[in-house]
C-alpha cells in the first residue's frame, strides 16, 4: 500500500474522531467516563497525526527531517500505549462504578507508561526501541517488543474487566453493553498481530478508529443521555452519574444538588406557542452553560422546564453563590431588547447527607421540595 493511501486513511480517521470529539463536548459538562473517552479520542487523533507524519518522512531527506522523524516516532510510540491504558481505565470505571477506587489505582495504570516514556527518552541518545538509518528509514530495535507487550497487557486487563462483568447476573441491556465493549479490542488486536508478522504493514490505527466508531455508536444508543433540545445531559444520564457518585463513596456533605424550575413557563407556551417555549428552555440552558463552574459540575435537564446542577461546595462555589450568579445572568437577559419572553427561575437545593439524604431519589426529592418552597414564597 503506497504512502499516500496510508496518509489518506489517517486523515480520514482524524476527521471522524474530531467529529466525535466535538459531539462529546456539546453537553454542559462531562463525567469522568466521558473525560476518559474524550482522552481516547484525543490520543488516537495525535497517534494518527504522528503515523501520517512517519509515512510522509520515511526516506525523505531535507534539513531537519531526521529531527522531525525522531519526534514523530517518539511521540507515536509514547501515545499508542496510552490509548489502550485509557481504555482499560474506562472499562474499570464502567464495570466497577467507583471513581475513588479508580483514582487510587491511577499510579498502577500510569507507572508502565512512565517507564516506557523514559525508555523512549533514552532512545533519543542510544537506539533501544527504534532507530532511523542514514537513508532516513525506520527500523525496530531490541526493546521494541516492550512497546507491543505493553499495549497487549493493557488490552488483556480491559478485556478481563469487561468479561468478568458481562458474565455476572445483570440486566440484559447492561450485559449487552459490556459484551459490546469487549469487541473494542478485536480489530486493533488482529491488526497488531498482522503488523508484527508483516513488517511494513500499518493498519492498526485504522482498525482502532473502526473500534472507536463501533463503541461510539453503542455509546450514542445508550447515551440517549443528551437532551436534544438544550444539549444538556438528560435525566437518564443524571441518574447514572448520581449513582456513580454515591456508590463510589466519593459523595460527601460538600456535594449538593440544585433544582431549577422556570416560572410561568406554561403561560409562555399557551400564549406564544411551543417554539417560543423551546427558545426559553434553550436560553436557560445557555445561561447555565455560561456559568463555567468547573469540571466537577454536572448540568442536566430533568424534564419539562426543570434543570439540575450537581456540584461540590467549595470557596466561591456554594449553591447560594451559584443562585446569585444565575439571577444576575437572568436579569441581564431580561434587560436585553428583542426577547419575546422574560425568564424567571425558582431555585432550591439539598446537600448529600450520608445519614439521611443518601440516595439518588432522596437527593432529588429534597432539592425538589426546597425549590417548591422557594416558588411558594414567590407567589405570596
Amino acid at each position: 500500500m503506497c504512502t499516500l493511501s496510508y496518509v489518506i486513511m489517517n486523515v480520514f480517521g482524524i476527521v471522524v474522531l474530531l467529529f466525535f470529539l466535538q459531539n462529546q463536548r456539546q453537553s454542559g459538562s462531562v463525567s469522568l467516563d466521558d473525560r476518559l473517552f474524550n482522552g481516547i479520542l484525543i490520543t488516537t487523533i495525535i497517534e494518527q497525526a504522528m503515523d501520517a507524519a512517519q509515512w510522509m518522512l520515511d526516506g525523505v531527506i531535507f534539513p531537519g527531517s531526521y529531527q522531525l522523524q525522531m519526534f514523530a516516532y517518539t511521540v507515536g510510540h509514547a501515545v499508542a500505549p496510552s490509548i489502550i491504558c485509557l481504555w482499560a481505565m474506562y472499562c474499570d470505571l464502567r464495570t466497577n462504578m467507583d471513581e475513588r477506587r479508580l483514582k487510587k489505582r491511577l499510579p498502577l495504570y500510569l507507572l508502565p507508561i512512565a517507564l516506557h516514556v523514559l525508555l523512549l527518552l533514552a532512545n533519543l541518545f542510544t537506539p533501544l526501541v527504534f532507530r532511523i538509518d542514514a537513508a532516513h528509514m525506520y527500523h525496530r530495535d531490541r526493546f521494541f517488543p516492550v512497546y507491543m507487550v505493553l499495549m497487549f497487557l493493557y488490552g488483556i486487563l480491559s478485556l478481563l474487566l469487561v468479561a468478568r462483568k458481562a458474565m455476572q447476573p445483570a440486566p440484559s441491556q447492561e450485559r449487552s453493553e459490556f459484551r459490546f465493549m469487549a469487541l473494542f479490542l478485536i480489530p486493533p488486536f488482529a491488526a497488531g498481530v498482522l503488523q508484527w508478522m508483516f513488517y511494513g504493514l500499518s493498519i492498526i490505527w485504522l482498525c482502532s478508529v473502526l473500534s472507536i466508531i463501533m463503541v461510539y455508536t453503542n455509546v450514542l444508543s445508550r447515551q440517549i443521555s443528551i437532551d436534544s433540545l438544550t444539549g444538556l445531559n438528560n435525566r437518564r444520564k443524571l441518574s447514572r452519574y448520581l449513582d456513580v457518585k454515591i456508590k463510589s463513596a466519593e459523595a460527601d456533605p460538600t456535594m449538593f444538588l440544585m433544582m431549577l424550575d422556570a416560572d410561568h413557563f406554561k403561560s409562555i407556551n399557551d400564549s406564544q406557542g411551543h417554539s417560543v417555549g423551546d427558545r426559553a428552555l434553550v436560553a436557560i440552558a445557555e445561561i447555565l452553560k455560561g456559568l463555567d463552574l468547573g469540571k466537577d459540575c454536572f448540568l442536566a435537564r430533568l424534564g419539562g422546564d426543570e434543570f439540575v446542577i450537581l456540584s461540590h461546595r467549595r470557596e466561591g462555589n456554594s449553591p447560594e453563590a451559584i443562585a446569585e450568579r444565575i439571577q444576575q445572568r437572568i436579569d441581564a437577559f431580561n434587560g436585553e431588547p428583542g426577547h419575546q419572553f422574560r425568564l424567571s427561575l425558582s431555585i432550591g437545593w439539598a446537600h448529600f447527607d450520608p445519614a439521611h439524604i443518601n440516595t439518588t431519589d432522596a437527593l432529588l426529592n429534597a432539592a425538589d421540595q426546597s425549590m417548591y418552597r422557594t416558588k411558594a414564597l414567590r407567589r405570596k
